[in-house]
């Protein structure tokens, strides 16, 4: 699968754009030693010499200004089959569909486990020299084409989530491709407790041994899950309908009337594993109790009879070898007694365990761009001298980015 991530370049000229189109095209980084090739290439200009036409088309339209480009990465999970090529091949596809009428640089890294594209936009359209706006919907609209462009070629994808109202935050998409999202262990989490719960109480109980708290009043339109981690998320937020209050609250009720009217609550499934789970319940509860019986006969006997014994030659003149072997037939039948008491309850207590899930929760932060460079593509440190172009560079002193 692959996910496209937006990194804000926040220092926008001719440097920086240089800066960024020589980290890009470094030869370490985009040679591929299977198809020996070097995976450097342009849309609308030629790739190698992509800073020049740049900058010669913003002449052309007297727009060497304000902003001058735009930088976007196509990341592949390493767990997908695909070479550096066909990532390559796929990164030009998608970039000629994104950014038609502009120059586009598009180079592909094959130096870390997972395989990468950049893309460097010229802001300028070579043909209209209208520069590029972007909206809130650009990014969205950009990963449903990446997702397209891959189903074409056979890779798969993040599946969308149903009674998506409020969109996914490029953060949460990273780290749900990374499978370290906390949202995403929360939803896993409610399926989990759902397959053991039949109420509301039964949900509450369930979650709080998995380390969460809820708030579930009448007066709230939506349910608050506070995390382990210290994170509170909305019902709304995870992103599908089943667990919006009011499905959940209709899942309950389809469960306390099984012969009900069914209307679809998206949990038919949990449905199913919460009955399976009622039946081998009261199936272990029945053999505990049989069990339970079987010994307590046993130890009532050998009481009773032990009793009997005590009763008919407690005298004062009771032989004293009698009275040693009374004494011991009753120590012996109270140790028994004692030993399946604890068999008794070791049975019990193997039936009805079910074992706590255990928490592994990874807090996640805000990304710089710069984060986001180290820590998706593992950049290096590096430093650019200023470029003398004849101007004046005292703007740009001591430039250096961090990638």
């Amino acid at each position: 699968m692959a996910t496209v991530m937006y990194i804000p370049e926040h220092r926008q000229n001719r440097f920086a754009m240089r800066a960024v189109i020589n980290y890009c095209m470094q030869e370490y980084k985009t040679f591929d030693n299977k198809s020996k090739r070097q995976l450097i290439s342009g849309v609308n200009c030629d790739g190698a010499n992509a800073f020049q036409e740049f900058m010669a088309t913003k002449k052309v339209y007297g727009k060497d200004n304000g902003f001058f480009f735009y930088h976007y990465a196509q990341s592949f999970s390493p767990k997908e089959k695909i070479t550096p090529e066909q990532a390559h091949e796929i990164a030009l596809e998608f970039a000629e569909k994104a950014w038609s009428g502009h120059e586009v640089l598009v180079t592909t890294h094959c130096d870390r486990e997972h395989i990468h594209s950049h893309f460097v936009i010229n802001s300028v359209g070579f043909e209209s020299g209208k520069k590029l706006r972007q909206s809130p919907s650009t990014l969205k609209h950009l990963r449903k084409l990446s997702d397209e462009i891959c189903i074409a070629h056979g890779l798969s994808v993040l599946q969308p989530y149903r009674g998506c109202k409020n969109s996914m935050s490029s953060r949460e998409y990273r780290a749900r491709l990374r499978g370290n999202s906390w949202k995403e262990k929360l939803a896993k989490d409610i399926d989990t407790a759902m397959s053991y719960s039949g109420s509301k109480d039964d949900l509450i109980r369930n979650m709080s041994i998995l380390g969460y708290h809820m708030t579930w009043t009448d007066k709230r339109k939506y349910l608050t899950f506070h995390c382990p981690n210290g994170k509170s998320c909305r019902d709304i937020k995870l992103h599908d309908e089943k667990y919006l209050k009011e499905n959940i609250e209709r899942e309950f009720l389809q469960r306390e009337y099984p012969y009900g009217e069914k209307q679809p609550t998206g949990w038919e499934t949990s449905r199913e594993l919460y009955e399976q789970h009622i039946r081998e319940r009261a199936q272990s509860k029945a053999e505990t109790q049989r069990i339970a019986d079987r010994y307590s006969n046993v130890g009532s006997e050998i009481n009773s009879l032990a009793g009997a014994v005590s009763k008919i030659i407690d005298n004062d003149s009771e032989d004293p070898d009698e009275r040693r072997k009374r004494i011991e037939a009753e120590e012996n039948g109270s140790a028994l007694g004692t030993v399946l008491g604890l068999g008794i309850g070791m049975i019990s207590n193997t039936v009805n365990e079910t074992p706590k899930q255990e928490l592994d929760y990874e807090q996640e932060e805000y990304k710089t761009r710069e984060e986001i460079l180290e820590e998706i593509f593992g950049a290096d440190d590096y430093d650019y001298d200023d470029y003398d172009d004849g101007e004046d560079e005292d703007e740009y002193e001591g430039f250096s980015m961090k990638l």
